[in-house]
Formats: C-alpha cells, sequence, structure tokens
C-alpha cells in the first residue's frame, strides 16, 4: 500500500530535477551566448576605427523621442535633432558599456531582486560595423527565485513595495561614419 505514494514522489523529483538541469542549462548556453555576440560586435566596432559618426536614436520607451547627433572622439559635437527631454544622447561606446553592464544579470530593480528580479538586457548588433542596433533593457521577473537570500525574501508579511520600473527600447535607425563631414544644415 505505501509504494503507491513513494513512487508517486519518485516521479515528482525526478521530473523536478529535469526541469531544473533543463533550465539551468539553457540559462547558461543563453548567457554565454550573449555574453560571446556582445565580445564580437564590440571587436567589430573597434576594428573599424571610427572615431567621427553621425547617429539617429529612437527611444520608443518609456518617452518616445529621437536624437540625431554627430560624435567625434567619443564627444558630441553636434546635435541635429533631440526631441529626448530626459536623455542624453549616448556614443557607440557608452551604448556597449551600458548593455555590458546589465549583461551581468547583477543590477536589480528598484525593489531588489527577491521582488523584481535583475535587470536584463536583449541587444542586437551590425554585421557591418558592429554598433548595437536594437536594445531593450528590462525587468527578468522570471529571475526572482535566483535571489531568496533568506526566508525573510518570501516570508508573506514582507510584501514588495509598488516602486516600478519602466523598461527601455533604444533603436539606432540610421548610423553614418563621417570622415571630416558635418551635419548639412
Amino acid at each position: 500500500m505505501n509504494k503507491r505514494p513513494s513512487l508517486e514522489w519518485i516521479i515528482i523529483i525526478f521530473i523536478l530535477s529535469i526541469s531544473s538541469i533543463a533550465y539551468l542549462s539553457n540559462e547558461f548556453i543563453f548567457k554565454n551566448a550573449a555574453k560571446k555576440q556582445l565580445e564580437v560586435a564590440q571587436t567589430n566596432w573597434l576594428k573599424q576605427g571610427i572615431s567621427h559618426y553621425r547617429i539617429t536614436i529612437n527611444y520608443s520607451s518609456p518617452n518616445k523621442c529621437q536624437q540625431e547627433v554627430e560624435i567625434k572622439n567619443e564627444a558630441v559635437v553636434t546635435i541635429k535633432k533631440n526631441t529626448c527631454t530626459n536623455i542624453p544622447p549616448l556614443t557607440i561606446t557608452e551604448m556597449f558599456k551600458e548593455i555590458e553592464l546589465l549583461a551581468t544579470g547583477k543590477e536589480c530593480g528598484p525593489n531588489g531582486c527577491a521582488c523584481d528580479g535583475t535587470i536584463g538586457v536583449d541587444a542586437t548588433y551590425d554585421a557591418q560595423f558592429g554598433y548595437p542596433r536594437r536594445v531593450a533593457i528590462k525587468l527578468q521577473p522570471e529571475k526572482r527565485w535566483l535571489h531568496f537570500n533568506s526566508l525573510s525574501d518570501i516570508y508573506p508579511g514582507r510584501n514588495c513595495t509598488l516602486v516600478g520600473y519602466l523598461n527601455r527600447r533604444i533603436i539606432v535607425r540610421d548610423f553614418t561614419p563621417l570622415d571630416n563631414k558635418t551635419f548639412k544644415q
């Protein structure tokens, strides 16, 4: 009579073990793939040796706005268009630094990792020049379980606050390397 319940528990433990192994192996594979993509893109960008360029960036979240700027030697030299009131113009190098920082998965949401999960980044890169074409920065609540430090993190009396986080989406709409050219006004 007791064989049936122990067989059920063995099956449950087996399924949970296989699921955990599958999840963790996928997690490490995807994380390493994203890190490798970033490294390849950065190498490609540095190999180009582009120090003077024009870039148009669209921000679709949290605010829809656009920046069209000229960058020379990692400094903004001309702003042709800027409808973004609270976002300073980014250089390609600054975009890479932000992606690299968030790709580690160590930055937490405003309520902490146990409540929000980490802040993650998904990026795609230009095949020719290597610069980031699309960047999506968002909370990863599915990773909350990795950050329970103690029972107090999951204790029912300890609620997460309602501090929000606005995801960000950045799209490089246009990129033009410049050789001693400036904007045509």
